[in-house]
């Protein structure tokens, strides 16, 4: 149990002295997992909760402000026979986490790979560009 304790504040400790931008980053991390977390789930509520109320969309020359025109843009991608979506790569381009996506149809198809970026501030996403 003792062990227990010291490794729990050996972490805390490693956690609290990370430095602010590795802790942001990490932050941002989050926010884009529980995204792709609700978008998996089909759980277009959750999914909305992740942005901010004037977040921008920006999809293959399409954009849409606000979460009211988000939902809209995305309501397609939560119906029963939606694609699937598999995560194919993930990093960072300077600020932003961008995201490689493969959808999987019901059909056995599949179509790879779109590129989306996700600019995350205050815990929430404010800005998604997305091509492919």
């Amino acid at each position: 149990m003792k062990s227990a304790r010291l490794l729990f504040a050996a972490c805390a400790t490693a956690i609290a002295a990370m430095p602010a931008s590795v802790q942001a980053q990490d932050a941002r991390v989050t926010v884009v997992q529980a995204h792709v977390d609700r978008y998996k789930a089909r759980d277009l509520d959750g999914f909305m909760r992740t942005f901010a109320p004037d977040a921008v969309v920006v999809a293959n020359g399409i954009t849409a402000r606000g979460k009211g025109q988000i939902r809209q843009f995305y309501a397609l991608n939560f119906a029963p026979k939606a694609p699937t979506i598999k995560i194919e790569g993930s990093g960072w381009n300077g600020e932003a986490i961008y995201l490689q996506v493969r959808y999987n149809f019901a059909d056995g198809q599949t179509l790879c790979c779109s590129y989306t970026e996700y600019t995350v501030r205050d815990g929430k996403i404010t800005y998604v560009n997305a091509s492919g």
